[in-house]
């Protein structure tokens, strides 16, 4: 099945939990599902990769490389569409970021609220077979109470920095606000670099560690090797 709208998205959800319930994944009262400690990726990667670039020549250990989804929804919507036909080639990664399927400020609430539910619920999937998850910190316009609550303190999580604008003001503490609700045992950092952000994580101790996205970590091998 594809998903071109969010009708298609819905029966895709519809799918994924009447498979979770099988599998005996809890949800709380919304239908959010409730995620568990030993879900998640305990060490960090030595490469992060969107899922398009897996098999590329730089992706030298699987075992090592951990899986993300910084990518245009319409790249992502296959992947939630075919992910039970996808779990194999997951399973032989180190580890599988949470999806990130477009939740902005300008939608609507409800929209939001879909198009998180998909995002967790992918991972749900990919938890419940034994593929170690690391939780997307991307909320929108939805309160962190709201999106964070089935996630359990002092897990691993990562925040893509590739379509946002830096933080340009010391006293902007909106992401701050949410590392904090969240408190990561380590927070993956992929894409831009934003001093600011770095220095509210350093003054807070919180454990981060920056990746290169994948067209600039290419960009950097061809200047190591002379463009060759």
């Amino acid at each position: 099945m594809r998903v071109h709208n969010s009708y298609d998205l819905m029966v895709v959800i519809d799918k994924l939990y009447q498979y979770l319930f099988k599998k005996g994944f809890s949800f709380d009262p919304r239908g959010f599902p409730i995620f568990e400690k030993y879900m998640f990726l305990t060490e960090w990667p030595n490469l992060v990769v969107p899922y398009s670039q897996r098999r590329n020549k730089l992706v030298k250990n699987r075992s090592k490389t951990l899986i993300c989804f910084f990518d245009k929804d319409k790249n992502l919507y296959p992947r939630i569409a075919k992910v039970f036909d996808e779990i194999s080639e997951y399973q032989t990664f180190m580890g599988v970021a949470g999806l990130d399927i477009t939740i902005t400020y300008n939608m609507d609430k409800e929209w939001q609220r879909l198009n998180s539910l998909a995002n967790q619920l992918f991972l749900a999937v990919l938890a419940t077979n034994n593929i170690k998850i690391v939780f997307n910190t991307r909320n929108g316009g939805l309160n962190c109470e709201e999106i964070f609550m089935n996630v359990p303190s002092n897990v691993i999580s990562v925040s893509g920095f590739l379509g946002c604008d830096l933080i340009t003001a010391d006293f902007d503490f909106e992401y701050l606000e949410k590392i904090l609700y969240l408190m990561p045992d380590k927070l993956i950092l992929y894409g831009k670099r934003d001093p600011i952000v770095e220095d509210q994580l350093d003054y807070l101790g919180i454990n981060y560690k920056y990746y290169k996205d994948f067209h600039r970590l290419c960009k950097a091998k061809e200047v190591q090797y002379g463009g060759q």
